[in-house]
């Protein structure tokens, strides 16, 4: 079962250093096409922003919240391959999409000045580009930055139940003599409030640092003129849609399992052949969806006899 599981990590890893290496190859078409002698389109964000000329901070931020996600869930064994896998799949969904969209129409570079490191043959380049060595100028619409800032921001807040707390939580009880297990933990501040199948439910406060640490992200892609403004807006609306779509879609592959791109995503979830109507956990899957493929011990009860959400009966 460990390997079966891991085979969906796999194919995300995959399929994201494959389209990965696809945009970085557009990246230096695109840049190539770009219209150098036009000046800088009017942007609201750069007459409001000051220009700062440092824009490489927009790198080591990126990498910074890139890293951050993987730390957070590394040792979260319970539930890292989920994340891992649907972070990866859609960072290479959003690969995708942006590789039309700087390919297909090519604006004027809005850094001042730019001149492109990316000059060799563009299947070497592409190389350089993915290592963050070599940099193009004309890739402009949408913002890739922002594209990963987003989803390292979706990661951490769409799948932390307050568990980044526990060290800081156990010091704090070691330290005032509290038993942690008589202490319940609430919805609040520190911990989201939860769904009927246990997905977090509101925000809480890691969830703002997160969203506030992803702002100021924004405002220096900006303000190094590395992208327009409508660049990182475009890029964090099709981010935010995408994620959203895509768990909803898997919320209800069980309702549409008999269609052909759904048997995929069940593979790819794990859910197996889960009931019609069984209730859909983003963290743990369908509630009994597995009971088709392993015979169930027999102190389990039976799927009759559990409980589903908005059961009226008492078990």
């Amino acid at each position: 079962m460990a390997q079966f599981a891991c085979l969906p990590l796999c194919f995300s890893i995959i399929f994201f250093l494959v389209t990965l290496y696809i945009n970085s190859l557009v990246q230096v078409w695109a840049d190539r096409n770009s219209p150098f002698w036009m000046p800088a389109l009017p942007d609201i964000g750069h007459k409001l922003l000051p220009y700062w000329t440092f824009y490489s901070i927009n790198n080591y931020y990126l990498l910074t919240a890139f890293i951050s996600v993987i730390i957070r869930y590394i040792f979260q064994r319970d539930i890292r391959l989920i994340v891992f896998r649907r972070w990866l799949f859609l960072q290479a969904v959003m690969f995708i999409m942006r590789s039309i969209s700087i390919y297909v129409t090519s604006l004027s570079v809005p850094l001042p000045g730019c001149n492109t490191t990316a000059v060799g043959s563009p299947p070497i380049e592409a190389f350089y580009i993915m290592s963050l060595v070599h940099a193009t100028c004309g890739d402009v619409l949408f913002s890739g930055h922002t594209v990963t800032l987003t989803l390292c921001a979706l990661a951490w807040t769409t799948y932390s139940k307050g568990e980044e707390h526990y060290p800081i939580r156990w010091l704090w009880y070691k330290y005032k003599g509290i038993d942690q297990n008589t202490t319940r933990r609430r919805p609040g501040w520190l911990y989201p409030k939860l769904d009927s199948t246990g997905d977090p439910l509101s925000f809480y406060i890691t969830t703002l640092v997160v969203w506030i640490f992803t702002i100021i992200g924004y405002l220096f892609i900006i303000s190094t003129r590395f992208h327009y403004t409508v660049d990182v807006f475009l890029g964090y609306l099709l981010s935010k849609l995408t994620w959203d779509t895509y768990h909803y879609y898997i919320k209800s592959l069980a309702e549409r399992r008999t269609i052909i791109i759904s048997r995929f995503f069940l593979w790819f979830e794990g859910y197996g052949r889960p009931p019609a109507d069984a209730p859909v956990s983003l963290l743990t899957g369908p509630s009994y969806g597995h009971q088709e493929q392993h015979e169930q011990p027999e102190h389990m009860e039976k799927p009759s006899e559990v409980a589903r959400p908005g059961d009226a009966k008492e078990v």
